[in-house]
């Protein structure tokens, strides 16, 4: 080698140090702006390195920048003028998370060869992520109907590239035999693939919501499943997860929300079929972008509205406006409002794994998520309908 890790690691954190001037005194903050990144790097470089520093002088410099920049009245529950590159952001902190890792010790070459076999994988969420890039960049450009074509197109191709990853039984027996017919199955998992991602993107509408289940889909896969990209994507999402819950003003947006759509779609359809986890596990740990969508499909459907149409009754919606009578600060309420949702739903199936209640391969998940099902159906009833002047994102 011509430079020893010691020689590397020293260069690296003097070229960080620079980059980090640099990128300072290109900023115009406010006091109370300027204190959030002072905590925020300070969370960052405790918890992460000077690598998780970097990545959060990217994440706000990408704030700062006009183009894919939303109006205060644009992103749901915010009322911030904030970014959509919340997804560039996230790739970009993965990505280098990955590279950290690979320089970092011996896994270049297990790396390589992890992309070389599973490169279908890696195209859908390429081609998901790169759709919703062109949405936000473009504002609105694409029709509703066009992202879902295009969406299913990609999701079919992999499916048809890895079949291994279309479940052919679920344990309910009038199910498992449509299952047996390999073209409804496809079909099945087609649709509910789609729903899924396009759920995601739709409760995407509070801070740490959907990042936080992100972090906890790649908390317990990472523990169970072998790779790389899932510990990268545990450093990279929870480094997004400080950034959006102390700022706020960097969202996911449409590239983001696909590519975690697809990235927790994936990884629930390949430990299904490896048998790591139970059907009634993943109900469990998705359970908020899955019921809720479902909930606001029936809702506009009885009501005789567009299914695309935008809508502010999520449940995120009630919660906030409660929160919004508990906290001075809009953003406190906002992130108080994704934390608990996220730690209220996924965060039980988290409890569950790390506290070895129920084993995750276990049918009996079934019931923690009917009592899920009921604490939703109260909490909605009893928080009220939002006012009208409360936005939410588009769906």
């Amino acid at each position: 080698m011509l430079f020893t890790f010691k020689q590397l690691s020293d260069g690296t954190q003097t070229a960080t140090k620079l980059i980090g001037i640099l990128i300072l005194n290109s900023f115009t903050l406010s006091g109370r702006e300027l204190s959030k990144l002072a905590v925020m790097s300070l969370l960052a470089t405790a918890a992460f390195g000077v690598g998780g520093l970097v990545i959060i002088l990217l994440m706000q410099f990408m704030t700062l920048q006009s183009y894919a920049s939303d109006a205060v009245d644009k992103h749901g529950i915010a009322e911030v003028q904030a970014s959509r590159l919340g997804g560039v952001a996230l790739v970009s902190a993965v990505l280098m998370s990955l590279a950290l890792f690979i320089i970092n010790g011996d896994k270049g070459s297990e790396a390589v060869s992890q992309v070389q076999d599973n490169w279908p994988i890696w195209f859908g969420a390429a081609g998901c992520f790169a759709l919703g890039l062109i949405e936000d960049l473009r504002n609105n450009s694409l029709s509703p109907r066009f992202r879902l074509i295009s969406k299913a197109t990609v999701l079919a191709m992999v499916f048809l590239l890895v079949p291994e990853l279309i479940p052919s039984s679920i344990g309910l027996p009038g199910v498992d035999w449509l299952l047996s017919i390999p073209f409804i199955a496809f079909v099945v998992c087609l649709f509910f693939s789609v729903g899924f991602i396009n759920a995601v993107n739709t409760v995407d509408g509070a801070n740490g919501l959907v990042i936080g289940i992100f972090v906890i889909n790649c908390y317990i896969f990472t523990a169970e499943m072998d790779g790389i990209a899932l510990p990268a994507g545990l450093y990279g999402a929870s480094l997004f997860l400080i950034f959006n819950v102390v700022s706020g003003r960097l969202f996911l947006g449409d590239a983001g929300a696909y590519a975690i759509g697809s990235a927790m779609l994936v990884t629930g359809l390949t430990a299904f079929s490896e048998g790591v986890v139970s059907l009634p596990f993943l109900a469990v740990l998705f359970f908020y972008p899955c019921v809720d969508f479902s909930v606001s499909l029936i809702r506009r459907c009885i009501n005789g509205e567009s299914i695309t149409a935008p809508d502010n009754d999520h449940l995120h919606n009630r919660v906030y406006a409660y929160f919004k009578s508990v906290f001075k600060s809009k953003n406190m309420a906002n992130s108080a409002t994704g934390l608990s949702i996220a730690a209220g739903s996924s965060g039980v199936a988290l409890v569950g794994y790390v506290g070895e209640l129920i084993p995750i391969s276990s049918n009996l998940w079934i019931f923690v998520f009917l009592a899920q099902c009921g604490l939703y159906g109260l909490i909605f009833v009893t928080a009220g309908k939002p006012s009208n002047n409360s936005q939410q994102k588009r769906t």
